[in-house]
């Protein structure tokens, strides 16, 4: 920590080799990291450099009190959210909440990142949580349209509901689940992109 808070304010100071350094050190691993959201890695590569890129730009305004890879896995993050807006969210959704306990503790033990750096890392799992505390039925409606992308009428066969069932179903969940992650802005953006 000591040494990273040393590099920190090298970078501050505009010290080109450390950053460099830096990055020769973190790129890969940062890397990998985008992989698990993005599954192109020229795609991936690209949201990894240009994080470094407004690293190195914003540099002077870098807060002492966060860590690098912390301000890095944050503007990762955000930007593979971004990118994800740009494809069929649920799908990559399912994928990544698949996958979260795994990606949660490799990331955060290999970062070491402290609870606040990691904090946001648990929206995947709040959400998960959130959707499986619905009601039966509402939460098999709420997963039949959102997550797996059914129309309303498909689900309302299926479930031999009417299709104003379904409507309210998915009214009352939305309801709900804004309600129980409001503490979580990612996490109502997420649901946000939900079609």
């Amino acid at each position: 920590m000591i040494q990273e808070k040393k590099i920190a304010q090298q970078i501050r100071e505009g010290n080109l080799e450390a950053f460099q350094e830096f990055y020769k050190s973190y790129f890969r691993r940062l890397l990998n990291y985008a992989t698990m959201f993005i599954n192109q890695s020229d795609v991936a590569e690209d949201i990894v450099q240009e994080a470094f890129f407004k690293l190195w730009n914003n540099r002077e305004a870098i807060n002492e009190d966060q860590t690098l890879v912390g301000w890095l896995y944050r503007a990762i993050r955000n930007q593979c959210i971004n990118q994800l807006k740009q494809q069929k969210v649920h799908e990559k959704f399912i994928e990544f909440a698949s996958n979260y306990e795994a990606i949660d503790k490799v990331y955060k033990h290999d970062f070491d990142l402290s609870l606040n750096d990691a904090d946001d890392f648990y929206v995947w799992a709040e959400i998960k949580k959130a959707i499986e505390s619905l009601p039966e039925k509402r939460r098999e409606v709420y997963q039949l349209s959102k997550i797996e992308g059914h129309s309303h009428n498909e689900i309302a066969k299926e479930l031999a509901i009417t299709t104003k069932g379904v409507e309210r179903h998915i009214t009352l969940a939305n309801r709900a689940l804004r309600s129980k992650l409001k503490h979580l802005k990612t996490a109502i953006f997420v649901l946000a992109l939900l079609p």
